[in-house]
């Protein structure tokens, strides 16, 4: 209707002369509006920044730097990345959140993880709001500690606790999907740690292990194997049912005994790197970037690097990725008691 009217307007405006000033007024508009319908379909022309909402050398900058940092070959513009933590992953997200939707800022987190810090925590701010973009892999929490203690497994673990070798347990900050874990494993699975030491990302938490600033801790199988390659670090246990690609010969916690087979941890302590745009960040410019993402995880450096690492990578698009967040939004306080979380993290 809009371009009948147009038509109608220019036959009739050559009578007169303001009549063909503003016809060419008109017609000005509708170059400029091709000028940008061709910039939209040109996406992207400028780079893309992906915000990792943790420190760096955990198992969420591990994969997004391999994964998405492969994208870029099929993007003609170079990903970027920026470390922005604090709050168990909530701030780098509100960031990206309140970011421009324009498709050249995302963020990466690893449902169920950083959404539950959300529903802890509730900042002003809604998660749910986000565009999903693509699910990449997926790997477990494992439990591990310094290997100078030579833990048996986890049975031993649970006994050194109760002797009083060790009170402390490292994880990802108070009210973090880590904390939800190391909660669930002290509650329900017997596992009697007193102090919950917090640090910023996972990459910290290995850190402490390692110099055995702590001696035991909760972090991502992929984000221990640094540490256990170069002997510092031991895992004890993967801590969801299934195990872990990283470490295959390692037993879950249900497998040691000291826990059953779809226990609550098991929905809790399997993560799924993701990519998340700002709300409303158009449809075309999300397709173009999960094209990408596709396309880096058949890459044969990608392949290699999951294959030299047991890292699982498996690619799913936007409209997966948006229903996860929902399902883990909905799902999660079904599973955790909220309000005791929030209370404990606050006393």
């Amino acid at each position: 209707m809009e371009e009948v009217n147009r038509r109608r307007f220019l036959k009739h405006a050559t009578v007169a002369t303001a009549g063909v000033s503003l016809a060419a007024g008109c017609l000005g508009d509708d170059e400029d509006d091709g000028a940008e319908a061709e910039a939209e379909d040109d996406f992207p022309t400028d780079n893309i920044t992906i915000v990792i909402p943790f420190g760096e050398g955990g198992g969420t900058d591990d994969f997004a730097r391999t994964v998405a940092g492969a994208a870029d070959d099929h993007l003609d513009v170079s990903i970027q990345f920026e470390n922005e933590p604090g709050a168990g992953g909530l701030n780098g997200t509100q960031d990206v959140v309140q970011a421009e939707p324009d498709g050249y800022t995302l963020v990466a987190f690893n449902p169920p993880s950083t959404p539950t810090s959300w529903l802890v925590q509730q900042p002003p701010y809604e998660i749910g709001d986000l565009e999903g973009v693509a699910t990449v892999g997926r790997f477990p929490y494992i439990i591990y500690a310094n290997t100078d203690y030579e833990i048996e497994d986890f049975g031993d673990l649970i006994d050194r606790y109760e002797d009083g070798e060790f009170s402390q347990i490292a994880g990802q900050g108070v009210g973090t999907m880590v904390d939800v874990v190391a909660r669930t494993l002290r509650d329900d699975v017997g596992l009697p740690w007193e102090d919950y030491i917090a640090y910023d990302g996972g990459g910290e938490v290995t850190e402490a292990v390692m110099s055995d600033e702590v001696s035991v801790g909760i972090g991502t199988d992929s984000g221990a194997l640094a540490g256990a390659e170069e002997g510092r670090l031991e895992p004890i246990a993967c801590i969801p049912d299934g195990g872990s690609a990283v470490f295959p010969d390692l037993e879950s916690i249900a497998e040691q005994g000291s826990a059953e087979e779809g226990d609550p941890i098991d929905t809790l302590a399997m993560l799924q790197p993701s990519y998340w745009a700002p709300p409303g960040t158009p449809s075309e410019h999300i397709d173009v970037i999960a094209e990408a993402l596709e396309q880096a995880t058949e890459d044969e450096g990608v392949q290699e690097w999951a294959e030299d690492t047991g890292n699982v990578v498996e690619y799913s698009g936007p409209d997966e990725a948006s229903q996860l967040l929902a399902d883990v939004l909905e799902t999660v306080p079904d599973v955790v008691d909220l309000d005791e979380v929030r209370e404990e993290a606050e006393s």
